[in-house]
């Protein structure tokens, strides 16, 4: 009868030691966990030799194959042991021999375990005779062959990384080797009738929790407090960025509103062609400063993953002119030639997020002209079916990009060649956020540029088909379309409706109210929140639009009250407001606004909304304006061609065209009250 008792011991020792890592330590790295599989099949292990030496003491009492298979069972378990050892010791000593120690180990037992199993039909290693006494095989010597060359193995990996290791880790080794050498001579040689093995084993695996695995649990856990700390001082300081945002964004847009606001209305009365140039240059810098502040909050949306996709279907001819009327003028100031085409082919009607795909075609295009001096600028647009994607390629003639910036291209804040771009007005944003918007709509972007000649972009957008009609031959339209410049007409009249606007900022009002002059819509205006529940008391209104932060009552209290005393039930309360910060909209739609419009208000995107929420039956037919008689201006040089159209414009409808094969194609498609040649100076 062999002394087991020993054997129990160590099972209580490790299943305690396994319960006190799993609640001392939850967290580990890849070191601690090998440390604890190890662990763990020491414990089983040390149970299946406990059942196995049991069996055996009482052999005559149990089938001879009932105990071939326990104790076949035991030496495939210690195998696996042997293996959680080796992967522990990898997890330490990565590199370094390491991976071949491991190949050759793992080949090493499976061709053991393919002996366990031929020895239950051989008996080669062990087996039982028929009275359940256990007898060594011919082959018994295999076990410590085995066992020799692992742990061979394992001191050769010991002794080759012996300098890399820190002190503790070399003493606890140390300690580990003699309790293990130390227990098998006990065993062996003097107390054959008592399992020491895996009790030493367990005093082992105590010696290295305590001396290796403790302060690498100690660190893991300093280090994961400290990422906490980091991560809260982030949190604090994107909190932090984000209301710096939100009252930049509020502070700039409100005096913006009033600066495109009142620009508008000079463009659209002004007769003076010296007023409207200004004008026109006010414009253009009052868009340039907006679309930097976009740039910026589009940036943080993106930043803090709050960028959302809105898919709708859309037009794509639809698109591809909101984009030509906001590129092609840049391009026409510089004296670029300005191209875009568009495949007959293209889908109709297509399936994504309308905005963000023209913001992505604008970006690059606005890009390609603003880094070109002379040449051209193209564009093309086409869709491919065999993958479902909307493709843009924008080529320009432009400095291209020197090899070794290629890859800060697309890098927030990031400006390239700056000695040689320093007049290139800009943030460095554009492009930074256009890859990740692209990127959001599963779609891919690439760049091809040689220095000094151009740059091409390739872009494709997953989006899907709707209306399979092709748009047919875009570019011909687009020609038309360009010839004569419309002037503003109105799509909205509704000399029935009436609207309630509520700004503590009179200008504001001002601007809305002169915006809105032609659509003939009753307008009434407050510059509070209690004059507009007064207002309420006493009259209906179509739509409502109601500031935000105003003193006093905020446009989210007005609205509270509006809604609790039923003022205005049934009647869309729409927030105007500058925030247009992450998360703005839904906040303003859990509020209870039925819809969302920022300053600087556009007139476009007024106008639209009025139309959505003003009933219908109070909407007419806009009445045209009075056409001015059409003079054609025609000459060679397009800067003097712009400034004749200066000194007439207000009195004709002026259309420009550059040789006088355009002159007669012109005439022979439209009428002209006039002709008039620009001579170049000699």
């Amino acid at each position: 009868m062999y002394n087991i008792y020993f054997e129990f011991a160590a099972t209580g020792f490790l299943g305690i030691l396994l319960l006190y890592l799993h609640i001392e330590y939850p967290k580990a790295s890849e070191s601690n966990r090998r440390y604890r599989e190890w662990v763990m099949w020491i414990l089983i292990c040390a149970i299946v030799d406990i059942v196995a030496t049991r069996t055996t003491d009482y052999g005559h009492m149990i089938p001879p194959m009932v105990n071939i298979i326990i104790n076949t069972f035991y030496f495939m378990v210690s195998a696996e042991g042997f293996w959680s050892m080796a992967k522990y010791l990898h997890s330490l000593f990565k590199g370094n021999y390491s991976d071949k120690y491991m190949a050759i180990l793992g080949k090493l037992i499976y061709v053991w375990l393919g002996l366990m199993v031929v020895n239950i039909f051989t008996g080669w290693i062990f087996t039982f005779d028929e009275t359940g006494t256990y007898m060594h095989g011919s082959y018994y010597f295999l076990i410590f062959v085995f066992q020799i060359i692992v742990n061979g193995m394992s001191v050769f990996l010991l002794v080759i990384n012996w300098k890399n290791m820190e002190k503790r880790q070399r003493m606890a080794i140390g300690l580990f080797v003699a309790i293990i050498v130390g227990g098998f001579l006990l065993q062996v040689v003097f107390f054959q009738k008592t399992l020491l093995i895996f009790y030493m084993f367990s005093l082992a695996a105590m010696t290295s929790l305590f001396v290796i695995e403790t302060p690498d649990y100690l660190k893991l856990a300093q280090a994961l407090d400290e990422v906490e700390e980091q991560r809260k001082r982030a949190d604090i300081a994107n909190e932090a960025k984000s209301n710096f945002l939100a009252n930049m964004s509020h502070e700039i847009r409100t005096p913006m509103n009033a600066i495109i606001g009142m620009d508008e209305m000079i463009l659209r009365e002004a007769r003076d062609a010296k007023v409207k140039r200004y004008a026109h240059d006010i414009k253009s810098a009052g868009n340039t400063l907006l679309s930097i502040i976009n740039d910026i909050l589009d940036l943080s949306k993106i930043e803090s993953g709050k960028m959302e996709l809105v898919p709708t279907e859309y037009e794509v001819a639809s698109v591809i002119n909101d984009v030509v009327n906001m590129t092609a003028k840049k391009a026409d100031d510089k004296g670029l030639k300005y191209e875009l085409t568009a495949d007959e082919n293209t889908p109709s009607v297509l399936f994504g997020d309308e905005i963000r795909v023209r913001q992505v075609m604008l970006n690059i295009i606005n890009n390609a002209i603003k880094y070109t001096q002379e040449g051209s600028v193209t564009t093309r647009i086409d869709y491919d079916r065999d993958v479902g994607c909307l493709r843009i390629s924008v080529r320009d003639t432009g400095m291209g990009i020197k090899p070794e910036d290629m890859e800060k291209l697309f890098q927030a804040f990031q400006r390239l060649d700056e000695t040689r771009n320093r007049k290139v007005e800009g943030t460095g944003l554009g492009l930074s956020i256009t890859k990740r918007l692209v990127e959001i709509m599963d779609g891919s972007i690439n760049v091809e540029s040689e220095y000094g000649k151009g740059t091409a972009f390739f872009v494709e957008l997953s989006q899907r088909i709707v209306d399979d009609t092709p748009i047919g031959d875009y570019s011909e339209r687009l020609k038309q379309a360009r010839e004569e410049e419309s002037e503003f007409v109105p799509t909205l009249c509704a000399p029935k409706a009436c609207i309630l606007i509520v700004d503590d900022n009179d200008m504001n009002l001002e601007v809305i109210t002169e915006l809105l002059s032609e659509t003939r819509i009753k307008i009434t205006t407050a510059v509070s929140g209690q004059e507009c529940i007064e207002l309420l008391k006493e009259n209906t209104y179509d739509v409502v639009l109601l500031d935000q932060m105003m003193p006093g009552m905020s446009g989210t209290q007005t609205l509270s009250v509006i809604k609790s005393e039923h003022l205005a039930d049934g009647t869309p309360v729409i927030a105007l407001t500058a925030d247009a910060i992450v998360g703005a909209r839904e906040n303003y739609m859990s509020a209870g606004f039925v819809d969302y419009l920022t300053k600087p208000i556009k007139y476009e995107k007024l106008e639209s909304t009025l139309k959505e929420y003003i009933p219908v039956a109070k909407q007419e037919e806009p009445g045209k304006k009075k056409e001015l008689p059409v003079l054609l201006i025609w000459g060679d040089d397009p800067g003097k061609l712009r400034e004749a159209k200066d000194n007439f414009s207000g009195y004709y409808k002026c259309v420009c065209v550059v040789g006088e094969e355009k002159k007669d194609q012109y005439l022979k498609k439209h009428p002209a009250a006039g002709v008039l040649q620009v001579m170049e100076e000699e």
